[in-house]
C-alpha cells in the first residue's frame, strides 16, 4: 500500500545565533521509512549546510528533530552547502516520523538549527481533537486525517492506481501507537453511498509502541479473501469542484498479511465514525513518475 505524497511548506527565520539560516521547503515526499522525508528546499538568507540538524516546532508545541543526509544541487551533483538562488534537493532523517499522530508535519511548523530555543512556544493542547473515533479490538482508538490524507482522483494516478478512486488515511492519535489506517474505494460516487471489501483495498501498519521492529500489517488487496468490512459514506456535500466535506462510518475485521505462510491474526473495527473530512477532488490524471521527476528536477 502506497502512501499519498507528502506537500508542505515551512518558512523559518533566525537572528543572533551562531549557525543562523532562513529557509523554505517546497515540494516534499515520502522516502523509503516512514522517518525518511525528500524533497526540495529554497534558502532565503544565511547557509544551510549537510551538517545542520533542525528542530521542528508544531504549533502545540511538538518538536522534531531532523538531520541533512544528502544535498543534491543543479545537474544532479551532490554539494555539501546551499545559498540563496541555489536550487537544492534534500534527504532528510528524522528521529521519529513526522507523518503521523494529531501534530503530524504541515505547512506553517517553525524550524530551527538544533539547540535553538525558540522566545515562545505554544503548549500542548489539553485535547486532541480527532476526526476518526473506533472501538479496536474491544478498545478505544483514535485517529486524525493525515496531511493530504483525504483525496478523490476522478481519473486515477498514471503509474499508480490507474482508475478513479478515493483514498482516505487516518494516523493515531494515541502516543506511542503509530498505527495508519489507509483506505482506498475504487470508483466512488460522490455522494452519500455504502461500499463492501470487495470494491476497496485497505492497509492497516503500525506498532501499538510505536517500534519499527513490532510493526504488523492487515488489510487486503482488490478484494482478494475479502473479510466482512465496511465503508459507509453518509454524507456527501461539495464545495466547488475542488473539495468536499464527507462524514462516514466503518467497521469489519481486517486479517494479519504475511509474506510467507498464513496467518488466523486479525484486528476488528467496531463504531468507527469520522466526521467533517476535507477531500480534495482532482479531474486530471497526474503522472506520478514525473511527480517524482519535477521534485529532483525543479529548477
Amino acid at each position: 500500500m502506497h502512501k499519498p505524497v507528502l506537500f508542505l511548506l515551512l518558512l523559518f527565520s533566525l537572528t543572533g545565533f551562531g549557525q543562523s539560516f532562513t529557509a523554505v521547503t517546497e515540494e516534499m515526499f515520502l522516502g523509503v521509512t516512514e522517518t525518511d522525508i525528500n524533497g526540495a528546499i529554497t534558502v532565503l538568507s544565511g547557509v544551510l549546510k549537510k551538517s545542520d540538524k533542525l528542530d521542528i516546532y508544531a504549533e502545540t508545541g511538538l518538536k522534531f528533530t531532523a538531520s541533512i543526509v544528502k544535498i543534491t544541487g543543479k545537474g544532479s551533483q551532490e554539494v555539501s552547502q546551499v545559498k540563496p538562488g541555489e536550487f537544492a534537493f534534500f534527504e532528510l532523517k528524522f528521529s521519529q516520523s513526522p507523518s503521523s499522530g494529531s501534530d503530524y508535519l504541515r505547512k506553517g511548523y517553525r524550524v530551527y538549527p538544533m539547540g535553538f530555543k525558540p522566545a515562545a512556544v505554544a503548549a500542548p493542547a489539553a485535547e486532541t481533537k480527532t476526526t476518526l473515533t473506533s472501538r479496536l479490538d474491544g478498545k478505544p482508538w483514535k485517529a486524525n486525517v493525515t496531511y493530504k490524507g483525504a483525496a478523490l482522483w476522478r481519473k486515477g494516478v498514471k503509474n499508480f492506481v490507474e482508475k478513479p478512486y478515493l483514498q482516505l488515511q487516518f494516523a493515531s492519535v494515541q502516543s506511542p501507537d503509530n498505527r495508519l489506517l489507509t483506505i482506498q474505494v475504487f470508483y466512488p460516487k460522490e455522494a452519500p453511498a455504502a461500499y463492501t471489501a470487495s470494491g476497496m483495498e485497505v492497509n492497516f501498519s503500525g506498532a501499538t509502541d510505536g517500534k519499527k521492529e513490532n510493526t504488523t500489517i492487515f488489510g487486503f488487496v482488490n478484494g482478494r479473501s475479502a473479510p466482512d468490512f465496511r465503508l459507509n459514506i453518509t454524507k456527501w456535500q461539495a464545495s466547488g469542484d475542488s473539495k468536499a466535506v464527507i462524514s462516514g462510518t466503518l467497521d469489519g475485521y481486517l486479517p494479519e498479511v504475511k509474506l510467507l505462510g498464513r496467518s488466523t491474526q486479525r484486528v476488528q473495527f467496531e463504531n468507527g465514525v469520522f466526521e467533517n473530512v476535507t477531500v480534495e477532488l482532482f479531474s486530471e490524471q497526474p503522472d506520478m513518475k514525473e511527480l517524482m521527476k519535477k521534485a529532483g528536477q525543479k529548477n
